[in-house]
């Protein structure tokens, strides 16, 4: 084997601290294969001519990368990318304390294999691996015990919480979609005319939980400003246009990633059931929705009634990753405003996208310094600040929802690289989600609520649907708990191309594309 036995050995420690998997079978096949000992020079120098190739499919197979043919699928957005932002990117697959100890381990290998053959280890390694029984996860108490809104979505045979084969997974997966199809939300007609009102869907890229946490604002500024904050929503994707795709049809249960690009059902269209009830749909967003055919997927997946309103000569304040200009939230959002006041429209429902946090944006005239995620996250949240306090001083009702599409994963994990997004883990897809309702005449006393139950979108058209039939702004008195009881919970799973997150109790499952099933624990550097 001689030097392929650093190659495997490199590996198990790589294994070990969770940085890759490792496929037993056929570790132990190109194990075998590089243990052939070759009879001649020739022979060697063949062999590792196909040794070397083999072992780098290898160790990507075994890395946690995206699949192979999803890269190939992706190269088109790459030639969009600047060489800035594809610089930035090849720096983030550096991990200084992983070289670091991989030259340890290359001075303890080299005075280890001049006392031992290696290669014998290598092969008991792998085999310890190959006969582990498969993993169990404990999930205490017992699912018997736990109440049926905290229960995961689950077959209806008894499936041994304590045993997450994959046979069970899949089970529980396709019973949370067969749940997930029978649920959907239905608009009354307007109650409360008298008192009318807007309605505003901030839609937001890029913006966490933990992408708070990690840049320490958890208590934003912000986020005080709601009446309604749900703690646990997900997102259900870990990418703009599916998300955006969820958010359009959120008037029916979540469905797969791949019937988000069949036909939309008419009934499960949110703006549509708006229109329906007397809301005049409108789009407005800070960039031009090229990137990833992101206006098609508003259009024409989400089922989107109307084309996108002009930025009407709107400030250009960052460069996009690949490029395009990005407008002022607040110059875009404020000037529509102001024509929105001169409209004699009775009520308009918008929805705004913005993307001012994307990964890899550039503020203009900033440098590197003032392009970080903490000093965007800082501007973009006064902007919305600011049009929330234009609304507020117009004496007009808004219901206002703030509804982040997906985190950036800004700090990663040992499992992706800051800023992918391919396996959507929590940390991505659990996303603060607001609601704020401008010149109600709410009790002052009436604290904010927080929905801790896990939601998702269904949730969002259900507030919508009750804000509808008992119109918050006609009551003299509101109490926003009285429109949050018994809300929609919907269990956090959430999907990518072939990638697909369970939360179990505090477990994450995902399922990768080869249809295995591992526990995402990802740890943090």
């Amino acid at each position: 084997m001689g030097l392929w036995s650093a190659y495997f050995f490199a590996k198990f420690g790589l294994f070990a601290l969770g940085y890759i998997g490792f496929n037993p079978w056929w570790n132990l096949a190109f194990a075998i294969f590089t243990a052939l000992p070759p009879q001649n020079p020739r022979q060697r120098f063949t062999k590792n001519l196909i040794a070397i190739p083999l072992g780098i499919l290898l160790l990507y197979h075994d890395s946690w990368l995206p699949p192979f043919a999803r890269v190939l699928e992706q190269t088109n957005f790459l030639k969009d990318f600047t060489p800035d932002y594809l610089w930035e990117l090849a720096q983030r697959f550096i991990n200084w304390r992983l070289l670091l100890g991989l030259v340890v381990f290359g001075f303890v290998y080299a005075l280890a294999r001049r006392k031992l053959r290696l290669s014998t280890f290598v092969f008991i390694a792998i085999l310890i691996i190959l006969v582990q029984p498969e993993a169990h996860f404990p999930l205490e108490p017992a699912m018997a015990n736990v109440p049926q809104a905290a229960r995961p979505a689950q077959a209806a045979a008894v499936i041994d919480p304590r045993n997450m084969r994959a046979d069970a997974l899949n089970t529980m997966l396709a019973e949370f979609y067969a749940k997930e199809q029978q649920r959907q939300v239905r608009f009354s007609p307007l109650a409360g005319d008298d008192a009318p009102y807007d309605i505003i869907l901030l839609h937001v890229c890029s913006l966490s939980w933990d992408d708070l946490d990690f840049v320490r604002d958890n208590e934003d500024p912000l986020l005080h400003r709601f009446n309604i904050v749900f703690d646990q929503f997900s997102s259900g994707a870990s990418y703009s246009g599916p998300a955006a795709i969820r958010l359009l049809r959120a008037n029916c249960g979540q469905v797969e990633q791949r019937e988000l690009y069949e036909p939309p059902k008419k009934e499960c269209l949110l703006i549509d059931g708006l229109q329906r009830v007397g809301f005049e749909p409108q789009w407005l967003m800070n960039h031009d929705g090229h990137f990833g055919d992101f206006f098609s997927d508003v259009r024409v997946h989400g089922g989107f009634p109307a084309e996108p309103l002009p930025h009407t000569n709107a400030p250009v304040t960052q460069h996009a990753f690949d490029g395009s200009p990005i407008y002022d939230d607040y110059a875009v959002l404020s000037r529509w405003w102001n024509q929105r006041l001169s409209d004699e429209t009775t009520r308009v429902a918008l929805y705004y996208n913005s993307i001012s946090l994307h990964d890899g944006n550039r503020v203009d005239g900033a440098g590197r310094t003032g392009s970080t995620y903490e000093a965007r996250m800082t501007r973009f949240s006064s902007d919305i600040r600011r049009f929330l306090d234009d609304l507020q001083a117009s004496g007009r009702r808004v219901v206002v929802m703030f509804i982040p599409e997906h985190g950036a994963a800004v700090r990663g994990d040992r499992r992706q690289i800051p800023g992918l997004r391919e396996v959507p883990t929590r940390a991505i897809t659990r996303v603060p989600v607001g609601v704020l309702l401008v010149n109600a005449n709410s009790d002052a006393a009436d604290v904010q609520q927080r929905v801790s139950s896990p939601t998702s979108y269904l949730a969002v058209s259900e507030l919508l649907s009750r804000f509808i039939a008992d119109n918050p702004f006609a009551k003299q008195d509101l109490h926003v708990s009285s429109y949050t009881q018994n809300l929609p919970q919907t269990d956090a799973v959430a999907q990518n191309e072939g990638t697909t997150l369970l939360q179990i109790r505090d477990t994450s499952m995902v399922r990768m594309p080869s249809g295995e099933w591992t526990a995402w624990d990802a740890g943090r550097e």
